[in-house]
């Protein structure tokens, strides 16, 4: 079995809840996540109803030489992306179609975006779902979005969404997400329902806020099309 390297955007330096996981609970793999839940709780949840998705990221992690389990995204594009221990390679293990919910404590958590009783959320709400999301950056002055790239060994490369899309699109996005993060710009994240979110400073210190959807017509093309 061979797995394409995924040449994309690579999440790397993110946190700990900004990624899902494959563990063992129970005596077998399942798909894991850290959640930051109110009081300063840290719920570490788990899901069995995934064996696919398991399958697919171990099937990884063992053709390229490591143990199976830790750490894998799922982008905005629905491929599920590995990396590979130290080397700094992420590999392509598919696309996963699935909704992940993790049903804890009578919540069920996900990545859509309804609040806890379901309803829609609309700009500027609390985002109380996961962490877990591919980071991009809002250019200072809200102008255009980007990423870093590394094509190949000691070499990076700032993709901007402008050079993908042109400026009008790129200005038009950035500048909507700019009326919430600010002209600072900084750091914002899209999770597998093309959800954006993003920590924004406010009175009571750092909240993550919703941002909205993303139309995948104006947005990075996949990146899978030139693989």
């Amino acid at each position: 079995m061979s797995f394409k390297l995924f040449s994309g955007n690579c999440p790397r330096n993110v946190s700990k809840d900004a990624k899902y996981s494959v563990r063992t609970g129970n005596g077998k793999y399942v798909v894991g996540l850290m959640y930051h839940a109110d009081e300063g709780e840290r719920w570490h949840m788990t899901t069995e109803d995934h064996p696919d998705l398991v399958e697919m990221v171990n099937a990884v992690k063992t053709t390229h030489g490591t143990a199976p389990g830790g750490p894998f995204y799922i982008n905005e594009y629905k491929h599920v992306i590995v990396p590979i221990g130290e080397s700094g390679l992420y590999y392509l293990a598919g696309r996963y179609e699935r909704v992940l919910h993790f049903d804890f404590e009578g919540n069920r958590i996900s990545g859509e975006p309804v609040n806890s009783h379901g309803a829609p959320l609309i700009l500027g709400d609390q985002w109380t779902g996961p962490h877990a999301g591919i980071p991009y950056v809002l250019s200072a002055g809200g102008n255009d979005i980007y990423y870093r790239s590394r094509p190949r060994p000691n070499v990076t490369t700032d993709v901007l969404l402008s050079s993908k899309r042109g400026k009008a699109i790129a200005s038009q996005i950035a500048r909507m997400l700019a009326v919430l993060k600010g002209p600072s710009g900084g750091r914002v994240y899209v999770n597998e329902f093309g959800v954006v979110f993003s920590p924004v400073s406010d009175d009571n210190g750092m909240n993550y806020v919703y941002f909205g959807q993303i139309s995948m017509d104006a947005w990075f093309p996949d990146p899978t099309e030139v693989l």
